[in-house]
């Protein structure tokens, strides 16, 4: 130890930047290869990235090779089979005639139409009545309106706001008694006439499948060539709901078992998407 203070002091302090320099220069290599570190794993995430991109693709690929290979082999089947395995129809229904399905379509539109309850049946010939006072009123005014001075600007003024205010409503549809008891007897004949339609169809899609008839290629792309393990029920119930559609709306596509999405809301459009969304289903490997 030195006995002078001042050197004593002098000494410690460079010893410490001594010190310091020593740690100074050990954070400087901690820092650089922490540096080197985080760009060998970001090279090495880049590298595993690419090689997961690469096998994405990859795995895509395959599944759509395995999709043809699958097309392919239904294709082949079908060609196979139909040297060898009586066709099902499905399109020609002698039995069922157009007479049922006039009732069907006839019951559907029954069901589609408003039905008024007593009370509501009450409101709308109150509102009738009304309508038709204000509109009597309205012409009235329009026929004053003839007769009016050159100089009454606001009488003439108020009787057309009049008039343009009940020109501007439509008259309520007024409830028929007769109407609804004819959609009274539709709606019944409709549902006697779809129970049976709907019992026929069924036997006959019971008995393709049962003889291991090949199906037509419309209903294979729809519905598949079977029906999946565990919803065979479910299955012949949408196949007769698909074979059903296509007779109440004519539907002839070889192809397209539904045809064309119906663009407007009704009993057809809730129908047509109802049979797209469970065959798709069905469908599923």
């Amino acid at each position: 130890m030195n006995i002078d203070p001042v050197k004593d002091l002098d000494g410690k302090v460079e010893r410490l930047k001594k010190e310091l320099k020593s740690l100074e220069t050990r954070v400087d290599n901690v820092q650089t290869d922490a540096a080197h570190n985080q760009l060998s794993q970001t090279n090495q995430l880049k590298d595993n990235t690419r090689k997961l991109t690469k096998t994405n693709d990859r795995v895509t690929e395959l599944a759509e090779s395995v999709h043809r290979l699958e097309r392919l082999l239904v294709a082949l089947n079908r060609k196979v089979r139909a040297g060898e395995t009586k066709k099902a129809n499905f399109d020609d229904w002698p039995e069922i005639g157009e007479a049922e399905i006039a009732k069907i379509l006839k019951g559907q539109e029954a069901y589609a139409r408003k039905a008024f309850t007593p009370q509501e049946a009450k409101d709308t010939r109150k509102a009738i009545a009304e309508y038709d006072r204000r509109a009597l009123e309205a012409i009235e005014a329009a026929e004053a309106l003839t007769h009016l001075p050159p100089a009454a600007e606001a009488l003439w003024r108020k009787n057309y706001k009049r008039w343009r205010a009940i020109t501007d409503q439509e008259r309520p549809e007024a409830p028929d008694n007769d109407t609804h008891a004819k959609d009274t007897v539709a709606k019944s004949a409709g549902n006697e006439a779809i129970a049976h339609t709907r019992q026929l169809i069924r036997a006959r899609i019971e008995d393709a499948v049962a003889r291991d008839l090949l199906f037509p290629a419309w209903f294979e792309n729809m519905l598949g060539p079977a029906a999946p393990p565990g919803k065979a029920d479910d299955w012949l119930y949408t196949a007769t709901d698909v074979v059903l559609y296509r007779l109440l709306h004519d539907v002839t596509s070889p192809a397209d078992a539904l045809g064309p999405a119906p663009e407007e809301e009704g009993h057809r459009k809730t129908l047509h998407d109802r049979l797209t969304g469970e065959c798709a289903d069905y469908r599923k490997p």
